[in-house]
Parts: structure tokens; C-alpha cells; sequence
């Protein structure tokens, strides 16, 4: 769960190749790269240790034809990758190239489909992760991930 206690850490490496990512999909025209994320948890903190490009670059973000495929598909890979890469974090992650940072329309369909999940949307400058959950409240809870460059 996101908290103001717990600390999301990127090497300064990764966030640059990350952050490439979503300028050159911004040089081709506003195309989005998705994919998924590796933390290991230390504590308090969430240290990303790698990343995989799992779709290639598409025009928008599109609406999944089956909500409930794309719920399945998400944690059987989640749980997969934990166990065969003996992974602590696995996030969801996608580009913004035109720079927006907050959640677009069917990000927070997703989500809210989802009723908790997080969603780390990388733009042509930064890295923002979504904390999302609608378990016990109408209105969803939503927090923002400040991902802090380190230097390894």
C-alpha cells in the first residue's frame, strides 16, 4: 500500500533509458510502450531493478475487449514473474509521450475495474507511479509514487 513512509527508488540509469522510452515515442508520432517493472522491497523503500518492454508501440491506449481476461492476464503474469525471477514488486508501467502525468481516461477505467492495482505512467521528463484502491470506499483512494533517482 502507498504511504508517506515508503519510498520508491530508480537508479539514475534505468529512469533514463525509461524516460528514452517515452521521447522516442513521442518523436514517432505520440506512440505508447508498455510493459513491466522489478522492485525489490528493502524496508521501507521499493528499489526498481529492472524493467521488460512487453508491447510494442501503439497509437493510444486502448480499451481491453475483455475485462476479465485483462484482470487475469495481469495477475498470472504478476505472479509468474515474481516466482521465476524470485522478484519482491512487480508494476504495470506505460508511456505518456505527450507528457501528461495524471492517469488518462482508460487508465482509470482500468483501475477502477481492477478496484486496486497500481499504474506507473512514464513521461518524456519523469517517472509517476498511481496507487489506486476502491476496496472500501465509493471514491477511490489515489496516491501519488514519486520515484527518487539514485545513483547505484
Amino acid at each position: 500500500m502507498a504511504s508517506i513512509d515508503f519510498r520508491y527508488l530508480i537508479p539514475e540509469p534505468i529512469f533514463n533509458e525509461m524516460v528514452a522510452l517515452s521521447k522516442e515515442g513521442h518523436d514517432d508520432g505520440n506512440r505508447i510502450v508498455a510493459g513491466w517493472m522489478f522492485a525489490d522491497r528493502k524496508n521501507n523503500f521499493a528499489i526498481i531493478k529492472g524493467y521488460e518492454i512487453t508491447k510494442n508501440p501503439s497509437d493510444a491506449h486502448v480499451r481491453p475487449k475483455s475485462w476479465m481476461r485483462m484482470k487475469k492476464h495481469k495477475l498470472y503474469h504478476m505472479r509468474k514473474l515474481k516466482e521465476e525471477r524470485n522478484i519482491d514488486i512487480v508494476y504495470q508501467f506505460h508511456t505518456h509521450p505527450d507528457g501528461k502525468e495524471d492517469l488518462h481516461d482508460v487508465d482509470l477505467k482500468i483501475l477502477n475495474y481492477l478496484t486496486t492495482g497500481v499504474m506507473v505512467v512514464i513521461t518524456p521528463t519523469n517517472i509517476i507511479g498511481w496507487y489506486f484502491d476502491k476496496r472500501e470506499t465509493k471514491k477511490p483512494l489515489i496516491d501519488k509514487m514519486v520515484f527518487e533517482i539514485i545513483n547505484e
